[in-house]
């Protein structure tokens, strides 16, 4: 039996659907192409830059989710809003950094340099800021509950309105700070030098 021959149009409708259908894929695989790649280093989830020149880059807003930036240079790095959660900053140097309204639950920045830093309402739940540098930093309004910053150095930041509730400060160094609403509920103060007392 013959095919119905098509009505007059049809054609170009089955055009338009098959344009429309592939549009999707097409900007999926646009994406993909413009990963952004900064002095080697993948911008995505879980990446693994170890020792990375990352000065100064803007990675406000990023998804860097399990990523590992041990040791790397971070100097000034824009890292606002971004997404750090279980990642991995041991002795990386973020001088200067600006991650206000980051996400870092679980995060680790042990022995890491945040001289200066920006981290105004940081979520830092279980963060561990072990022989950290965060002097002259800003914690303001962050919210570091159950964090940890055995051996820190906290001299001269500003930690008001800070909600520190069950923090670890054991053998840390808290001198000159800006402590005014901050509150240290259930933070252990064992061998901390200026930490204050009473709570």
């Amino acid at each position: 039996m013959p095919f119905p021959s098509p009505r007059p149009g049809s054609g170009r409708h089955a055009w338009l659907l098959l344009f429309a259908l592939g549009l999707p894929a097409a900007a999926c695989a646009e994406e993909d192409s413009e990963t952004r790649v900064i002095n080697g280093c993948p911008i995505w989830p879980y990446t693994r830059c170890p020792g990375a020149d990352l000065r100064h880059a803007d990675l406000s807003a990023q998804d860097l989710s399990g990523a590992d930036f041990t040791g790397a240079n971070m100097v000034r790095a824009d890292l606002r809003v971004a997404n750090l959660a279980g990642a991995i900053l041991d002795r990386a140097d973020l001088t200067a950094a600006q991650m206000q309204k980051a996400s870092m639950p679980v995060a680790r920045f042990r022995g890491a340099r945040l001289v200066g830093a920006n981290l105004e309402f940081a979520r830092l739940f279980r963060a561990d800021f072990s022989y950290a540098d965060l002097t002259a930093a800003n914690l303001e309004a962050s919210r570091p509950m159950f964090a940890r910053f055995q051996y820190a150095r906290l001299i001269d930041a500003n930690l008001q309105e800070t909600k520190f509730g069950s923090a670890d400060f054991r053998h840390a160094i808290m001198e000159g700070c800006l402590i005014r609403y901050t509150v240290f509920l259930d933070a252990t103060f064992e061998d901390c030098k200026g930490c204050p007392v009473g709570w």
